[in-house]
């Protein structure tokens, strides 16, 4: 019933996500993994190979540090949840109702986040992050953080992950939940909570493909699943503006024109208190290079 489809740089973690899913998904189902050490292609192309494979209807594409609890089933649980919601799109456990046209990830505002994960990698420990006001079961959502994904096989072949814009290892999940966004409504899932080993670092290829998913994608954003006034739209874009500005000050990229670039954008959306505190940021790095 459901394609688990993994791509794969270590053989422990690996059999600690066969044995898991054996013990937590409810369902009939296969692990397609690739062993990508050699090969080192990006997720778009492992993904779109190995799932062009899948004997099921369901697919999950998934990281294999993830780990699911065993009640509820997992595969029982999302595959009950597609059959009662014919146009469903992406499933994921993070996400947000918002993607601005300003650079970021998937994260926004507090108020536009959904996200149900036991998260590791933080420096006081794993952290549970459960944020749904609403109380929901699924809630609606835009894009999803992609260390877990689950979809129908249709929806994939209608929207396939995008191999030119992501080679890569990063924003394939951004790329594709937007892509799915235009025809399928997406959700993060309240009713299993899994926990995911790592955590993602924006470094310089984070950075460059980030960059490229928002010159792919800028005549569409902002994007939402809400209705939202116009000062809603400036505060999403403020908060996402100000936080790329902010990351780039503390970790100068190399090509000093993708900073530029943020200052441009972060200007047209500038508020006092986000400035000062760009320009302390500002200061540090400079005196850090007098060093």
């Amino acid at each position: 019933m459901i394609s688990f489809v993994v791509c794969s740089i270590r053989e422990d973690q690996l059999a600690g996500l066969r044995k898991n899913l054996a013990a937590t998904a409810g369902v009939e189902h296969e692990l397609l993994a690739q062993d990508n050490r050699e090969a080192n292609w990006g997720l778009a192309r492992v993904y779109n190979h190995l799932a062009g494979q899948a004997r099921y209807p369901l697919l999950c594409f998934i990281h294999e540090d993830v780990r699911f609890p065993a009640d509820p089933p997992v595969g029982r649980e999302l595959a009950a949840f597609f059959a009662s919601h014919p146009d469903a799109g992406v499933v994921g456990f993070a996400g947000s109702l918002v993607k601005t046209r300003s650079p970021s990830g998937w994260e926004n505002l507090a108020a536009y986040t959904r996200e149900n994960v036991v998260q590791h990698g933080f420096p006081g420990g794993a952290r549970a992050l459960r944020v749904n006001p609403a109380h929901e079961a699924y809630s609606r959502v835009t894009v999803l953080d992609g260390f877990a994904l689950f979809v129908r096989r249709e929806t994939w072949s209608d929207h396939r992950f995008d191999e030119a814009t992501c080679p890569g290892f990063h924003l394939y999940d951004l790329d594709f939940t937007t892509q799915v966004a235009q025809a399928h409504p997406n959700y993060v899932c309240h009713r299993v909570l899994p926990e995911h080993f790592s955590m993602g670092i924006p470094r310089a290829s984070w950075r460059e493909a980030c960059e490229r998913y928002h010159l792919k994608w800028d005549g569409r954003l902002p994007m939402a699943c809400v209705t939202l006034t116009p000062a809603q739209v400036r505060e999403c874009e403020t908060f996402s503006a100000y936080h790329w500005l902010r990351e780039l000050l503390k970790r100068p990229p190399e090509d000093p024109a993708m900073l530029d670039r943020a200052w441009d954008t972060y200007r047209a959306r500038a508020r006092l208190g986000h400035t000062l505190r760009l320009l302390r940021y500002r200061l540090r790095a400079a005196l850090g290079r007098k060093r």
